[in-house]
């Protein structure tokens, strides 16, 4: 029973989490990385993204750049976000 609570439990939390990703991405990332381009700008061959730590490490860059003052967690659930629905880093 306290196993399948906790299963419970972690798979709404991360279901929160790819959700807080998400819309976090669509009001902050999207204004450059789909409006110039498209979906697929994540996921061309040529893309300089090519392991998790280069995502995470993008997504700081942008952080910063912009002035966005996002927590810690916030950006993970961006990078968590785009890895689980882009990229697919293990």
């Amino acid at each position: 029973m306290k196993k399948t609570l906790l299963i419970g439990i972690l798979l709404n939390t991360a279901t929160f989490a790819s959700e807080e990703g998400k819309n976090l991405h669509n009001q902050s990332c999207v204004a450059c990385h789909v409006v110039q381009h498209n979906a697929d700008f994540y996921t061309r061959e040529d893309r300089r993204i090519v392991s998790l730590p280069k995502l995470g490490g993008q997504v700081s860059r942008c952080v910063s750049t912009l002035g966005l003052e996002w927590f810690p967690d916030e950006e993970k659930s961006v990078v968590d976000y785009l890895n689980n629905q882009y990229y697919k880093f293990k």
